[in-house]
């Protein structure tokens, strides 16, 4: 039956993900990249709201990303967005 699905199952692709996260401040380069802004949103959201569980090699992976300045000026832009009145 995996063969049907073009990523196998989810667990193979979770722990694909975290095993290409492991140890590693960035997953294709030594600068960050679009791939880590990808790949942080999608493993911090997805542990925010429960989808993807908590892994240390996640934890370790996203911290620095969403604490980059840029990461966080944009959620502080989001949050005035969504405070204002319509």
């Amino acid at each position: 039956m995996q063969a049907r699905f073009g990523y196998g199952s989810y667990e193979r692709t979770i722990e694909t993900v975290a095993k290409a996260v492991d140890g590693k401040r960035y997953i294709v380069a030594d600068h960050f990249t679009a791939a880590d802004l990808y790949m942080t949103s999608f493993l911090h959201w997805g542990m925010m709201f429960g989808t993807i569980d908590k892994r240390p090699a996640f934890e370790t992976y996203v911290a620095p990303h969403v604490g980059r300045p840029a990461a966080k000026r944009a959620n502080e832009q989001a949050e005035r967005l969504v405070a204002k009145p319509a």
